[in-house]
C-alpha cells in the first residue's frame, strides 16, 4: 500500500478516463510503487494542462497523497519531452500499458519492469522493429509476474536447446522436444533468439509472437485485449503494402 504522501515519482500514464464533471481517473506506473489509479481533481477544468501532461508515453514526475485504494494527485510535472512515436510503435506501445494494466496488481513495486518499460519506449523511438520490441517486454513482463519462460534447455530431458530441433512450450514446465512439430511448434533457433533478445528472421518472431502470446493469455484468464487487435491490422496492412511492392517491382 502506498505512503501517505509521496512526492516526484518517476512515472507515466497509462490510461486517463473522466470521473465527474471536473475530475479524471489516472493509471500510472510508477517505478517505486508499481501500477495505482489516482484522482486529478479538477483537471477537466484546465484543458491546457492536461492535453499537456495526462497523455501516455510521456515520461513524468508525481506526486499524490492519501492512504486509500484511490490517492489524490498532487502535482504532476514533466521530465522531459513526450517520447516521440509512428503510428505502428504507438499502437505496440498502447498494447504494452494494457497488459501492464491488465496484469499488474495495484502498488506492487517492480523496479526492473519500470524500467524494461521505459527502455521499450525508448526502444520505439529509435526506430526498432516494434514486433521484436513485444516480443522482449512480453519475455521480461512474463519473468516479472512469477512465470518466467526456460529457453535455453528442454524441460523433460535437461539438454541445451538444440537449434535444428523443434519444441512443444508446455505451460508452467517449459519447451519439450517433438520429433514431428506441429503448427504450435516452436523452434530451437526461435528460442535461443529469445533468450539471446537477438530476432534474425521474421518466422523467428512469428514464432515468438505465438509463444508469447499462448502464455500470455493464460495470465489473462479470458481478459480481452482491445490493442492487439490494432497492432494485428496494422502488421496486415504494412505487409499487404509490402506484397503490392513486390508485385510491382518496388523493393526498397
Amino acid at each position: 500500500m502506498a505512503k501517505h504522501r509521496i512526492n516526484q515519482q518517476p512515472g507515466f500514464i497509462l490510461h486517463r478516463h473522466p470521473y465527474s464533471e471536473s475530475s479524471l481517473l489516472v493509471d500510472v506506473f510508477t517505478r517505486e510503487y508499481g501500477r495505482l489509479t489516482l484522482i486529478a481533481k479538477g483537471s477537466r477544468r484546465n484543458k491546457q494542462r492536461s492535453v499537456g501532461l495526462f497523455i501516455p508515453f510521456k515520461p513524468l514526475l508525481i506526486s499524490w497523497s492519501g492512504k486509500g485504494n484511490l490517492p489524490v494527485l498532487t502535482g504532476i510535472e514533466s521530465s522531459r519531452f513526450a517520447i516521440d512515436l509512428t503510428a505502428s510503435a504507438r499502437a505496440c506501445a498502447y498494447y504494452q500499458n494494457e497488459l501492464l494494466l491488465k496484469l499488474l496488481h495495484r502498488f506492487d513495486s517492480n523496479e526492473k519492469l519500470f524500467d524494461r518499460y521505459r527502455d521499450s519506449l525508448a526502444a520505439l523511438e529509435e526506430g526498432i522493429d516494434p514486433h521484436a520490441v513485444l516480443r522482449i517486454f512480453e519475455k521480461h513482463l512474463l519473468r516479472e509476474i512469477g512465470f518466467g519462460l526456460i529457453l535455453d534447455h528442454d524441460a523433460s530431458s535437461g539438454e541445451v536447446i538444440d537449434e535444428d530441433c523443434f519444441y512443444d512450450y508446455v505451460p508452467e514446465k517449459g519447451p519439450v522436444h517433438v520429433p514431428t512439430p506441429d503448427a504450435a511448434a516452436v523452434s530451437g533457433k526461435t528460442l535461443k533468439a529469445l533468450n539471446d533478445e537477438k530476432f534474425q528472421s521474421r518466422e523467428q518472431l512469428q514464432e515468438a509472437m505465438r509463444l508469447t502470446r499462448k502464455l500470455i493469455d493464460l495470465q489473462l484468464n479470458g481478459k480481452v485485449l482491445r490493442t492487439r487487435k490494432v497492432v494485428h491490422a496494422m502488421k496486415n496492412f504494412k505487409d499487404q503494402q509490402r506484397l503490392t511492392a513486390f508485385g510491382s517491382g518496388k523493393i526498397d
